[in-house]
């Protein structure tokens, strides 16, 4: 029986630390015969477009959007993947951020000759060993089209998305800007009234709530996540708090260099790295030490180890939009973005804030069922305080608990570094760019 094709589509841009951290934990994976396609957001986001006339008048007082970042071309030497099928695309970077650039590449229609395609963010960590085989195995078992990471699985009361930042206390014109831009956008993609349905049952009874479905094998029980969290409290992390005295910065990195010594002498002693996920394993909630049961799950299951959980409710979405879609959904979305000229929303400034949120209505508008999967980790603020983490030492430290005795990962300021794997990987000083050594 021949294996049902899929495809990877990465979106590197910012920093060679974060394409890293999801390469390394990619080619641990069990199952290497996926395709690659890097695709490269290049520039800064600040492009010569009509439609950006009125954002780039009334930004030119203030910071504009924060989200644009430019690109790093460090990114390009690190993706140098040797012996995988590697596709490397380019497009240029805008304010449709990365979900415009899923949008791109599924306009370009490169996605046809898969059975899966899996789009990726960079920094996004493939937690666990057997991701790829068990989001696979799931959907082509239980006839699943649209996976999402639940990892900063989140929803918004509609009322809040519609004021989303006009409801501050101070509010400038660029903010209104920003609001009108994100109606416009919800306003394209209401041009199929099938989709208009699925807005209105987007209710606003309810308050914020957000959801971190990561593995739980790795990660520390409570009194550990709170001595972490007391630390980074203390002394932040490099990616919060730069100006700290030599003893912070050394304090704040232990928990990384433990993290990866206990994955070298695991590796060093042959110890089998502890694997498996419980049926509606518990998540993390934003502010809490503690796991808690699954909310707003109408079912769980398990493939290969990695735990999955189906939301009925439209407005439950994966605020790194990292999504497995089957080829199915995307012909079916596809002929929905040409029939209604929705690939317009891509030329609004702020795209990228209704894009994210819009990902997460797509299965109940295309008539699929919405699945989130406990497999990916997108660093990015620390599960209880918040505060951002997305640095070299703390994703290693990441790395280190996830893939315990199989990859042993250092940091050399804004690099890491392979410093042991397990033998049976193979040889990944063949397969990786010297960077990584």
């Amino acid at each position: 029986m021949t294996e049902p094709r899929l495809a990877i589509v990465f979106c590197a841009h910012h920093k060679p630390w974060l394409m890293m951290s999801s390469l390394l934990t990619l080619v641990s994976q069990d199952r290497p015969d996926a395709d690659l396609f890097i695709v490269y957001n290049t520039g800064d986001g600040t492009l010569p477009r009509e439609s950006y006339r009125e954002f780039e008048r009334l930004s030119s007082q203030t910071e504009g959007n924060v989200q644009l970042s430019p690109f790093d071309p460090r990114v390009r030497e690190v993706c140098q993947i040797i012996g995988r099928r590697v596709v490397e695309l380019e497009y240029e970077n805008d304010q449709a951020l990365d979900s415009g650039t899923w949008y791109k590449f599924i306009r370009d229609g490169r996605w046809r000759e898969y059975d899966y395609t899996l789009f990726v963010g960079e920094g996004t960590l493939f937690a666990h060993p057997r991701l790829l085989s068990a989001l696979v195995a799931f959907a082509e078992r239980d006839g699943a089209h649209f996976v999402a990471s639940g990892h900063e699985k989140r929803r918004l009361p509609r009322n809040l998305m519609e004021r989303l930042i006009t409801r501050r206390a101070t509010v400038t014109e660029l903010d209104r800007f920003h609001d009108r831009m994100v109606a416009e956008a919800f306003g394209i993609f209401r041009r199929d009234p099938a989709f208009g349905a699925v807005y209105d049952r987007w209710g606003s009874d309810f308050a914020v709530a957000t959801e971190h479905h990561v593995p739980q094998v790795g990660m520390d029980g409570p009194l550990a996540r709170k001595a972490r969290a007391r630390l980074q409290r203390r002394f932040g992390s490099p990616s919060s708090d730069l100006d700290v005295s030599l003893a912070a910065r050394i304090l704040r990195q232990v928990p990384a260099v433990v993290d990866r010594w206990t994955s070298q002498m695991a590796i060093a002693a042959g110890h089998q790295p502890r694997l498996g996920s419980a049926d509606g394993a518990p998540a993390f909630v934003a502010g809490s030490f503690a796991a808690t049961p699954t909310g707003a799950a109408g079912s769980a299951t398990t493939a290969c180890g990695v735990g999955f959980h189906r939301v009925d409710e439209p407005e439950w979405f994966g605020c790194a939009t990292n999504h497995l879609m089957s080829r199915t959904f995307l012909e079916r979305f596809s002929a929905k973005l040409d029939e209604f000229h929705m690939y317009d929303v891509l030329d609004l400034p702020f795209a990228g804030t209704p894009l994210e949120v819009i990902w997460g209505l797509l299965p109940a508008w295309i008539g699929v069922d919405k699945w989130f999967t406990n497999g990916f980790h997108r660093v990015r603020k620390n599960f209880a305080t918040y505060q951002r983490e997305d640095d070299p030492a703390v994703m290693a430290g990441y790395i280190n608990r996830y893939h315990r005795g199989r990859l042993a990962v250092a940091w050399d300021n804004d690099l890491l570094k392979l410093r042991a794997w397990r033998q049976d990987l193979g040889a990944l000083n063949r397969i990786l760019p010297p960077a990584y050594f």
